[in-house]
């Protein structure tokens, strides 16, 4: 079993998440909608799963996060952040961190049920999510639901033996494989890809697999963070009409991609430090974006920035407890307002990639974002 992503938070970090996580619901997004989810299963019966001990078709999880009416009409209700297996079995996998029993099991998110007939989910665009290498899906929850919250319907997807566990509805379990060489993180890229894919065709062809109102199967966009980055350009690159943009947060690119052209726009998003200079992987692939192309820097922030941790340390107060060692992790901005500035920069690149005016703050320095860099610019 390889070692998750995420273990590469300090140890302190960690220990002090346990002691204060004592039943925590993280913060309702800030945006217009309110936000329902619901998890589903895909089997791709045509394929088997390249990493399964045992032939057997590749089976995927995924949670959905789709608008449900506005915020005034919502009755909120409070959904577990992870099943109790895979809580207990992130809870085994940091227990070297002096992580307790129970640990994951105390967050939660707050939802909203949707009303009968108050919204259609094929009004929003579309947004498919990758994690990064390790990661499971589950650690990207509130980053979805806030970017939903502004009018998508998002769709975070786990890969099997990639991410750190995947639990099945039927109680079964599988854990990650050894992924670490390049070659084997660029064959795991092209899986991922056929993941998406199959979700991609799900959405065209098999609808009612998906237990909500029917999402929109033409205005599709694509993100990940870290491997996912590299899976978002790969996707992309396989459908050039049907995928409508694409954005890597933080990630370096892997294998055919780094050559291949594309005419969709693209936004390579990094943590401070991360650019064309210090990451080859961007400066090869930059000149073969040939579409809208933008590169931006969050000031302030680490790679693990782009995801759930940071607004986790936030409801548990770690930041006043302990700067140093959260600085050093998350960096020096602080979670919720991370979430807020990468989900806002996330859907003005996406609304611009459907077809609406580009947004000024996607092309010059905005007093309101000061930790946002506009590294280069072609819109």
């Amino acid at each position: 079993m390889k070692t998750p992503m995420l273990t590469i938070t300090s140890a302190t970090f960690l220990a002090s998440l346990a002691s204060l996580a004592t039943g925590i619901t993280i913060p309702i997004p800030s945006g217009r909608y309110g936000v329902d989810s619901s998890v589903v299963e895909l089997i791709d019966t045509a394929r088997l799963d390249p990493y399964a001990p045992t032939p057997q078709p590749r089976r995927l999880m995924l949670s959905v996060f789709y608008p449900s009416g506005s915020k005034e009409d919502c009755q909120q209700y409070l959904s577990s952040y992870m099943p109790a297996t895979t809580a207990a079995l992130h809870d085994t996998l940091f227990s070297s961190f002096g992580i307790p029993n129970g640990t994951f099991e105390t967050l939660g998110l707050s939802l909203c049920h949707a009303k009968p007939a108050s919204t259609s989910s094929n009004h929003y665009p579309t947004v498919l999510f990758s994690p990064g290498l390790g990661g499971s899906r589950l650690l990207y929850s509130a980053l979805a639901q806030t970017l939903s919250s502004h009018g998508f319907t998002v769709l975070t997807i786990d890969h099997p033996y990639d991410a750190s566990i995947v639990s099945y509805p039927d109680g079964t379990f599988v854990l990650a494989a050894n992924i670490s060489t390049d070659a084997q993180i660029t064959r795991a890229v092209a899986i991922r890809a056929a993941d998406v894919s199959f979700t991609i065709q799900s959405l065209q062809h098999n609808q009612h697999l998906f237990n909500f109102q029917a999402p929109n199967s033409k205005d599709i966009l694509i993100f990940g963070h870290s491997l996912g980055g590299a899976t978002a350009l790969s996707v992309l690159l396989s459908y050039p009409t049907l995928i409508r943009g694409a954005i890597n947060l933080d990630g370096r690119i892997f294998g055919p991609s780094l050559s291949q052209a594309t005419h969709r726009p693209f936004l390579l998003f990094g943590h401070e430090g991360k650019n064309q200079s210090t990451d080859s992987s961007w400066a090869t692939t930059w000149p073969h974006l040939l579409g809208s192309k933008l590169e931006l820097s969050l000031l302030g922030s680490q790679h693990v920035t782009f995801g759930d941790f940071p607004i986790l340390a936030d409801v548990l107060g770690l930041r006043t407890q302990m700067p140093d060692a959260i600085d050093a992790v998350l960096g020096r901005i602080d979670g919720t307002r991370a979430l807020d500035v990468i989900t806002t920069y996330v859907q003005a690149f996406f609304k611009f990639a459907i077809g609406h005016a580009a947004s000024d703050i996607l092309t010059q320095p905005r007093p309101a974002y000061p930790e946002i860099e506009v590294v280069e610019a072609d819109l």
